[in-house]
């Protein structure tokens, strides 16, 4: 049995009027209190940086740092966000299927964080090392800070957004879309799919299409164990 009555559609979208404020308020506190730290936060992306940074407009500094600051409340606040969007979808659901639910928007949140970081701690010294390998002889890198706090914000956040993968693949499989039998006989497809995805998934170049496709393509096999394993329960 569904948990609680079926409302109008008006009461459905005051609801999500509602989730989607909580989770842009959310948002908003974490960029606020980031930016109030936004010259330390600023200080740990420039000793990442791969060379001296410059300015090229008498705002371009106060804009850094605060693009930097949403940036950083996007991925703190990305579990609330998640947990919002959970609170919305629950109640039209089954007991069965708010337990599905629940453990969707958890793993997107630790998937996120955890591609998010994947991306900081791993992809970031590889990928900048690699670009500004080419900056030789006449080539010199003139970066200036916007476009070098853009292109960090981007990356990680595409990590964290790509990172969500194993979370539909098991979904797909729960719901009996796809077999995970389905999905093994189709594995050279996927790899495609997912060699396209980095191509098409800002900042598109050929490096950057690699460094994603790989740590997704072990994140689909492992999701696939996972979907064959809750699969085997099931029938058990």
């Amino acid at each position: 049995m569904r948990t609680v009555t079926e409302g109008s559609f008006w009461d459905h979208l005051e609801e999500l009027r509602r989730r989607l404020m909580i989770a842009l308020a959310s948002v908003a506190v974490a960029a606020i209190t980031a930016f109030v730290f936004a010259r330390r936060l600023m200080g740990l992306v420039l000793s990442e940086a791969p060379a001296q940074l410059q300015t090229l407009s008498p705002a371009e500094a106060f804009t850094a740092h605060l693009n930097l600051a949403l940036a950083v409340g996007l991925v703190v606040a990305s579990p609330v966000c998640f947990h919002q969007f959970w609170r919305f979808v629950a109640p039209g659901l089954y007991r069965k299927e708010r337990r599905t639910a629940a453990g969707a928007a958890g793993a997107c949140a630790v998937l996120f964080l955890a591609g998010a970081a994947f991306a900081w701690f791993v992809m970031l010294g590889p990928a900048l090392a690699l670009f500004t390998s080419f900056e030789t002889g006449r080539i010199t890198g003139g970066w200036s800070l916007s476009n070098y706090v853009g292109f960090l914000g981007t990356f990680i956040l595409v990590f964290g957004g790509a990172f969500q993968l194993p979370v539909l693949v098991v979904l797909l499989v729960r719901t009996g879309v796809i077999s995970p039998a389905t999905f093994a006989r189709y594995r050279r497809h996927v790899i495609v799919g997912l060699l396209v995805l980095g191509a098409i998934l800002p900042p598109s170049d050929p490096l950057t299409q690699v460094f994603l496709a790989l740590p997704l393509y072990l994140l689909f096999e492992l999701s696939l164990l996972v979907a064959r394993i809750g699969s085997r329960k099931e029938a058990g």
